[in-house]
């Protein structure tokens, strides 16, 4: 009488469980590369459904790094000019009508708008205080906030990172999950 045992389906198991290690360490190298790739999407989404900003002009002041801990989201501290927000020249002529925040429309008296360097700009007259005559007011540029302080504003911080941890737990999950069934 001989007896056989076939260890394959062991064998096959124990190899399977030595291996998710190191596909634990790829799943989560992955999942950053997704998370870099899908946040500033998602923070462009959340930055236009409060402020009037395309979507070209968010995606050239945001980034992802890497850093010691993982990744993060950066925005450009430079203001952006006010004729990226929707601007226009006041109807009666006296000055610009424009919209930085959704909903909320504003007015500068002496604001107007020029082309400088290829690009249309806004700019204001500053007021002149005191007697001396000045033979031409000057001129500043108009900012509205920096895509920096567009991501710190309220509570888009937190809401940043749980779409980041969302999108990563997702991610691991989808990924361990097809290198199991395999």
């Amino acid at each position: 009488m001989d007896l056989s045992i076939d260890a394959n389906g062991v064998l096959d198991t124990a190899r399977r469980i030595s291996a998710v290690p190191a596909k634990l360490a790829m799943a989560q190298r992955r999942a950053l590369g997704t998370l870099r790739r899908r946040w500033p999407v998602i923070a462009r989404r959340d930055i236009q459904t409060e402020y009037a900003l395309s979507a070209a002009r968010i995606r050239a002041g945001l980034g992802v790094r890497n850093t010691a801990e993982g990744v993060e989201l950066v925005g450009v501290a430079r203001g952006v000019g006010l004729r990226n927000f929707a601007s226009k020249r006041s109807a009666d002529d006296r000055g610009l009508d424009y919209t930085a925040v959704r909903g909320r429309r504003s007015f500068k008296r002496s604001g107007f708008h020029r082309r400088y360097g290829g690009a249309d700009i806004a700019f204001e007259r500053t007021p002149v205080a005191g007697a001396k005559r000045v033979p031409r007011t000057p001129i500043r540029r108009l900012y509205g906030p920096s895509l920096a302080q567009m991501l710190r504003h309220g509570d888009r911080p937190e809401r940043m990172g749980q779409a980041g941890l969302d999108v990563i737990t997702a991610e691991i999950d989808r990924l361990l999950l097809r290198s199991l069934r395999r």
